[in-house]
Order: C-alpha cells, then structure tokens, then sequence
C-alpha cells in the first residue's frame, strides 16, 4: 500500500470527482433555489422537501467516489433541510442560513479536491457541528472524519489460519474471548490496562483461529497496539479502552461458522479497526508495530500538516467571498436607490405611500444578508 498507492487513489477520485462536478454544482445551485423559496415563503415545506431531496442526490454522489467527509456534510445537511420541512429546527432563520452556507461551501471544498490538494476531512468538522446544532444534534468528534484505506493487505509474516476443525477452534476462541474480557474489567476507565501480557496472549490466540480477512486485520492491528501499550510506547486511556471494547463486542458477534453464508460470518470490525488506528495516527511515539501500522495504512498521510490546514481551512472562506462581493455590489445598488428615493422624499416631502417600494427592496436586502449569515448587517 504505502504512498505511492494512496497518492494513485487520490488521483483516480480527483479524476471522477472531474466528471461529476458539474452535476454536483448544478444539484447544490437546486438546493440552494429550494432554500431562498422557503426563506420567502416559510409556510411552504414543499420546499425543504425537495431540498432534502437534492441533497440525498449530493450525497448519493459523493460516496460513490469515495469522499466520505463531503458526503456526511450532505448527509447532515439532508438531516437539517428534513426538520426544517417538519418545522423541527430549533431557529429557522439560522437553520436556513446553515443550510445555505452548506451549499456555497462544500462546492468549494470539492474544487479544491479537484485542483488536486488532498481531502482533509478535519476542516469540514466546524460545518459539520454548525449543521448538526441546527437541529439540536449534540457535536461530533475530530476522530469520526478519520478514514483510513482499510483495505491494506496483510503482512506476509502473519502466521496462516488455524487447519484445526471448526468446533474445536471455537473453544479456543471462546476461551480466549473470555481472558480478553477479563484483561478488559482489570482494566480501569481512563487508565493504563491492569494486564496487557494476558491482553496480549489473548489477542494472538483469537488472531490464531480467526480465519476472515477483516477479522484478522482487526486482530492483527490489536495485538500491534497492545504490544506498544506493553512497551510503554501507548498510553492506556478512555478512547483507546474504548476501542479495544468495541474489538470485543464485534468477535463477540462474529461467527467463524463456515456453514453460515459468508455474508452473515463478516463482523463489524471495520470501526474498532478505524478508532485503533485513529490511536496510532496520533502517538508520535516509535515503536516497530506501530511503525508498520503506520506504513501500511499510510497514516502519516491521514495526519495532515499545519501548512495544509491552513490552505484547506483557507480554500473554505474563498469563493463565498467572490459571492459576497457579487451579492454586495447588489446591495450596495439597491441601498443606494433607497437612499435617493428618501433623499427626493424629504426634499420635495411627497405622499408617505410612496415610500411603499423602498420599504419592499429593503426587505429584500434584508433576506439576501440574512441567507449569507449575516444576521448583524440583516438586523
């Protein structure tokens, strides 16, 4: 796997991406016409219905092409746009105005993956929040946007799967399964594991009779990072604990049956796999297990650089500004002429009725500024 793999992947989305981008933009543009409808026109949640519906396309989209941080920001923004069509969000101007900032920004973020920077989920996490406390979501964790390629093979030196029968692995597993658990309660909240040789043993004997791929990887990935807690190179706390009891519960409801469809037999070990290695990207610390994790998941390449942030964070406040300039040339034309007309007004002192047209286009400023979030220059 290593760079080289990642760096082909990368090309091959920003490839796709090129392709359907304008789809995209086009989609988002039919969101955003949804939005300004229902701004003007609060009673009719047709409108948030067929946002919610451009949306699920967005969304739809961008999984297809692997960017999965863009696609939970369409995700959310579908979330939103559905309790905004059942009148659920918590402050409807602000909710709108969420969902606009939404659809100038994600296009933004895409064109920056398009011009060939590599995604770097972390600086939708702002956006993401903004999207979820809009509807009164609790905020998520930085950890959710990592996503590391977890289809890395795995090392040839991993000893072969057990030949031994089924029925007898399986006592193997079971009891291995119960000193894990063991290990696992000497283990305390958000300190170090009591005992990581017993961790440590029981992890091998569970990689010894495990025979999925994915299992595997999981185990393999465990009895990496429980070496390194061994060695002192990991700390033992909360989040890492946590992960090693979500690895649990998914052997816990594997089956190894060979008799089962093999579909049934899988196990949802991917996220255990992802929450370890989120661990091992953030421990700088070397440490030869690690070392290996790190090269063959790339997750050097997962933690990005602060010149990168800042490009990445910069390239979401970019183009919305070329829309503010548009937007408030036509606002400045607009006060403009509201300016003149009241000028005339008190000059010449004309019927009061007259003023009726200016009091409509400052309505219409009003909505414009509210829709970009600035609630401040709309007041």
């Amino acid at each position: 796997m290593g760079a080289g793999m990642s760096a082909l992947r990368d090309a091959m989305s920003h490839a796709v991406l090129g392709w359907v981008k304008p789809e995209l933009d086009e989609t988002l543009r039919q969101a955003r016409g949804e939005i300004e409808a229902f701004v003007e026109n609060p009673s009719d949640s047709s409108r948030m219905r067929f946002c919610a519906g451009y949306l699920h396309q967005v969304q739809g989209t961008l999984r297809m092409v692997e960017l999965y941080a863009p696609a939970m920001v369409a995700e959310e923004m579908e979330l939103l746009a559905q309790a905004l069509q059942q009148g659920a969000a918590n402050d409807r101007d602000e909710a709108c105005a969420t969902l606009m900032r939404g659809t100038v920004l994600l296009p933004d973020y895409l064109e920056r993956l398009q011009n060939g920077h590599r995604d770097i989920p972390i600086v939708l996490l702002p956006l993401l929040n903004d999207i979820r406390a809009a509807r009164g979501a609790a905020g998520l964790n930085e950890s959710v946007l990592f996503a590391p390629d977890l289809s890395a093979p795995l090392p040839a030196q991993l000893p072969a799967p057990s030949a031994l029968p089924w029925a007898q692995r399986q006592d193997l597993v079971a009891a291995a399964l119960r000193r894990f658990q063991e290990a696992m309660l000497a283990w305390p909240e958000n300190g170090a594991p009591g005992d990581t040789a017993m961790l440590a043993e029981a992890t091998a004997e569970l990689l010894r009779n495990a025979s999925h791929e994915t299992t595997r990887r999981m185990l393999w990935v465990l009895s990496s990072v429980t070496a390194a807690l061994r060695d002192g190179a990991l700390a033992g706390n909360e989040n890492l604990r946590g992960a090693f009891a979500a690895a649990l519960r998914a052997l816990q409801q594997a089956s190894e049956n060979e008799a089962l469809p093999a579909a049934s037999r899988g196990v949802s070990t991917q996220e255990p796999t992802r929450q370890l290695l989120y661990a091992v990207a953030y421990a700088r610390t070397p440490h030869p297990a690690l070392d290996e994790l790190r090269r063959a998941f790339d997750l050097d390449a997962q933690m990005p650089s602060e010149a990168e942030l800042d490009h990445a964070r910069g390239s979401l406040a970019g183009r919305n500004r070329d829309l503010l300039n548009t937007v408030g040339g036509v606002v400045k034309e607009e006060l403009l002429r509201v300016k003149d007309a009241l000028d005339l007004h008190l000059r010449t002192g004309g019927d009061v009725a007259a003023l009726q047209p200016q009091a409509a286009d400052l309505t219409r400023v009003a909505d414009t500024l509210g829709m970009l979030g600035l609630g401040v220059a709309r007041d």
